[in-house]
């Protein structure tokens, strides 16, 4: 879990689903980290990014890597072999 502060400073940076295409709004998503926790990844703003509940299952089905653009933007980059779209519906 994020604390209340970095997850208010993520929200303020994505503003809702960083997931292409999706427009859910903040208060619908769930705070990931980008490296998960149990690898080494750190609790931080720097390594998460906000997902609505669909896109932050696909996320860890492992079809996805986000990483951050040079902007510090995340993007997502679908996984060799992957058949999932860059834009899915997530109704």
């Amino acid at each position: 879990l994020f604390p209340h502060t970095t997850r208010r400073a993520i929200t303020i940076r994505d503003r809702g689903c960083t997931f292409p295409g999706c427009d859910r709004p903040a208060s619908w998503c769930d705070a990931h980290h980008v490296k998960h926790w149990s690898q080494g990844g750190a609790t931080s703003y720097h390594n998460g990014v906000l997902v609505c509940p669909h896109h932050h299952r696909l996320v860890h089905q492992g079809d996805w890597e986000i990483r951050f653009a040079a902007d510090g933007i995340p993007e997502y980059l679908p996984q060799p072999g992957s058949t999932r779209p860059a834009h899915h519906d997530a109704t």
